[in-house]
């Protein structure tokens, strides 16, 4: 896989200024096509529950924040899992924080529905290889 079969790019971040960030070093680094922005976890796993059975509609990578008010990256990768099969091809999921830890890297790590978990802000040379190798 290569970053040229990123069409749509899902980014659920409660940061603006976060959001604002990824979504310039997407657009810079000519990543995607689509960027959908979401501010919480729940209006995201929504989208996603909402259609579920609409390819076109749906993401093909999610880049997701860890540390969200209400329902959190981990909270949001329970709800994914159990819709992820509903997709005719579910999207790569990257975790985004700055986090030291372990506890939380250690989630990210143990969770088979997450590639891997970025620093923010990413770094888009960590992005493509991370997806070159998939």
């Amino acid at each position: 896989m290569n970053l040229s079969s990123i069409v749509k790019i899902m980014l659920v971040d409660d940061n603006i200024i976060d959001r604002l960030v990824h979504r310039r070093l997407l657009e810079i680094h000519k990543i995607g096509q689509t960027i959908d922005e979401y501010s919480s976890g729940e209006e995201a796993i929504n989208f996603l529950t909402e259609n579920r059975q609409n390819g076109k509609l749906l993401p093909d990578l999610i880049l997701l924040d860890i540390m969200m008010p209400g329902m959190d990256g981990f909270d949001f990768m329970v709800h994914f899992s159990k819709l992820k099969d509903q997709f005719e091809k579910p999207p790569l999921v990257f975790m985004l924080s700055s986090t030291n830890d372990e506890s939380d890297i250690r989630k990210v790590r143990n969770n088979s529905d997450v590639i891997k978990m970025l620093n923010k802000p990413f770094s888009p040379e960590s992005l493509a290889n991370s997806i070159s190798k998939l």
